[in-house]
């Protein structure tokens, strides 16, 4: 959630369409994008995007999602609170939960932890990582989780919580989303086995990310989600600029090169599944 200058505009030329692909992971309320949010979204729909899923990090961005996302069918918001924003659970603990009572959201987070810049302590991220989890269980929904430098201990609590509740979504829906999983092919198959579905952001895309290309590669495209986490984590070809959801088309473009397969076929697939995770149709209307 680094802070980025000089990323207003898109480079051009734009991404190649890619219908059907959605980004399972954004953050469109992020003020880089106050003054061309409409031509945003509107260069996400004419590269082929199904949905967008709007993500909050505390609760000014959660209900920002939620007003996002009721602009356009095609769009979907998560409420959370950030690791990074952990320490303000006991101001926003009430609000959040009366927000996610409304009904208005498909997965609570992105939550985890962050141990990378502690920008609240582990305490404070441990008590607001476990509280959510209890919020999606409470309302049936899925979990988005963040995990920065924190693999094994972010493993440890989503294990046993896991144990805990099962397949509580039902026997073939997930049970949440590795958000930008950074990890190794040997801990994304733990986390599959958790009931996870592994998400592939844009850095797949850097030379020399052996480790990513090797996920994306390997992991199997029914457990697969694509994401760009827009404002952050650029495609290769934009990489240094602000991110926005149209790239997502490009992430999913390299992982199909990487398994020698067709763009349309990993845009299918990571459609279906976060479809599934999150409970929502692919064939959503168009809002006017």
């Amino acid at each position: 959630m680094s802070k980025h200058k000089n990323r207003k505009k898109p480079l051009a030329p734009p991404p190649e369409p890619l219908p059907g692909v959605v980004d399972a992971h954004s953050h469109t309320w992020d003020s880089q994008f106050t003054d061309d949010h409409e031509e945003v979204l509107a260069r996400a729909w004419a590269t082929g995007l199904a949905a967008i899923v709007q993500v909050g990090c505390d609760l000014r961005t959660t209900l920002a999602s939620r007003d996002i996302a009721a602009t356009d069918a095609r769009m979907y918001a998560a409420a959370g609170l950030h690791p990074h924003s952990a320490s303000d659970l006991p101001a926003e603990r009430d609000a959040i939960e009366a927000a996610v009572a409304g009904g208005d959201y498909v997965a609570i987070g992105e939550t985890g932890l962050d141990f990378y810049r502690n920008l609240s302590s582990p305490e404070d991220q441990y008590a607001a990582l476990l509280w959510q989890l209890d919020l999606a269980r409470r309302h049936d929904l899925p979990v988005i989780i963040h995990s920065r430098d924190a693999d094994e201990d972010c493993f440890e609590v989503l294990k046993e919580w896991a144990g805990r509740v099962g397949r509580y979504l039902g026997p073939d829906r997930e049970i949440g989303m590795m958000h930008c999983f950074a990890g190794d092919l040997e801990l994304a198959g733990r986390y599959m086995d958790l009931g996870f579905l592994i998400s592939v952001p844009g850095p797949v895309t850097f030379p020399g990310n052996d480790r990513g290309q090797e996920v994306a590669r390997s992991v199997p495209l029914d457990r697969m989600l694509v994401e760009t986490d827009c404002p952050y984590l650029t495609p290769q070809p934009w990489r240094g600029r602000r991110n926005e959801p149209a790239y997502v088309a490009e992430t999913a473009r390299f992982v199909a090169g990487l398994r020698g397969i067709d763009a349309t076929d990993v845009a299918r697939q990571t459609a279906e599944n976060a479809a599934r995770l999150f409970g929502f149709s692919l064939d959503a209307p168009e809002t006017s």
